[in-house]
């Protein structure tokens, strides 16, 4: 099975693979906030991930015990959210089931039917009816629904895999270089600022200007062009920072918007640089957020001053997920094993 994935994911690194062409296009026309230039590189990235002795070296002899049913409910927000529970849930022998976003519903499968993986896709309430094991993803509003839905359709807490909302941060000290600012913007911007890994909260010495960080933010978006719906978006919390004469930032044609405040997510899309004086308050800060932080991002000298406690990533990792990342600190491939 990972020399069939492998194959197909080094068909769909071709940007002209007719398979992906369709999908993409018909990705691009749903209701979602994926351009073009981005969905390009989330295909590239996580198709780069999938070659055989990575997979092998992900899932190991790890197998299913029994011939359970997975009801995977992926989101939306990000492109190919879900593969790595799809790759996860058909590797190891279980049969998957499906429910993926109206905001992305080609992607996933488009590339488990090129691939011959046991998926199905299907509507959520046949997805609950027939499943023995859940991996749901979403706000805390969809955790809440599958808590329910699990309940009423007999799934054990045990055998279900449920993850809320969640965000990510950095932290920067200006000594970062010009690429590891730009690695910032990537990690802030692309996307949207949507998905769990996308920097939210960026938290800075008191004394340290946004400046050389915002210039970073206008040179990303001369390469990822901003969704034609997001200034839309951050015109409205524009119009609120203005009345409230708090201090704040914009790209041309609001591209971005960064505020400075207290360490509250905005957003997706604005970004809240949070000032800090002292490193004690930092790392005090970093874990009052613990429980929502999905990772916090850094410059490499800077992450070895940072809490052990978080799950620390290099700037420039977090439209980079690797193969075998565990959102929200689980392990997918260790919940699997033990259904």
């Amino acid at each position: 099975m990972f020399e069939r994935i492998a194959h197909t994911a080094a068909r769909w690194r071709d940007p002209d693979h007719r398979p992906r062409v369709r999908a993409v296009e018909a990705t691009l026309r749903a209701p979602n906030r994926f351009t073009p230039e981005a969905l390009t590189f989330a295909i590239n990235q996580q198709m780069a991930l999938l070659d055989a002795s990575r997979l092998e070296a992900w899932i190991g002899t790890r197998s299913a015990a029994q011939p359970l049913t997975l009801g995977v409910f992926s989101a939306g927000n990000v492109p190919l959210v879900g593969l790595q529970d799809l790759l996860a849930v058909t590797a190891m022998g279980y049969r998957y089931l499906g429910s993926v976003s109206k905001k992305s519903d080609f992607l996933l499968p488009a590339f488990a039917r090129e691939a011959g993986l046991d998926a199905c896709f299907d509507a959520a309430d046949k997805v609950w009816a027939a499943s023995d094991a859940v991996i749901v993803t979403g706000t805390d509003a969809t955790r809440t629904w599958a808590e329910v839905q699990a309940k009423r359709h007999g799934i054990p807490r045990h055998r279900c895999l449920l993850r809320g909302h969640s965000y990510s941060a950095a932290v920067v000290d200006g000594r970062e270089s010009a690429e590891e600012r730009e690695r910032l913007a990537e990690d802030a911007l692309l996307h949207e600022g949507l998905g769990c890994r996308s920097v939210a909260l960026v938290w800075a010495p008191e004394t340290l200007s946004p400046d050389p960080y915002l210039e970073s933010f206008a040179h990303m978006r001369a390469v990822f062009p901003v969704h034609r719906n997001t200034p839309g978006t951050l015109a409205m919390q524009q119009a609120l920072l203005k009345a409230l004469d708090a201090s704040h930032a914009y790209g041309e044609g609001l591209e971005f918007l960064v505020s400075r405040g207290p360490a509250e997510v905005q957003a997706p899309g604005h970004i809240r640089w949070v000032p800090y004086r002292e490193s004690e308050a930092l790392a005090q800060g970093l874990l009052a957020h613990r429980a929502r932080l999905q990772c916090v991002y850094a410059r490499e000298g800077l992450l070895r001053q940072l809490p052990g406690e978080l799950r620390l990533e290099r700037l420039g990792m977090a439209q980079r997920p690797a193969l075998d990342w565990q959102p929200d600190g689980k392990d997918t491939v260790a919940f699997l094993a033990c259904l």
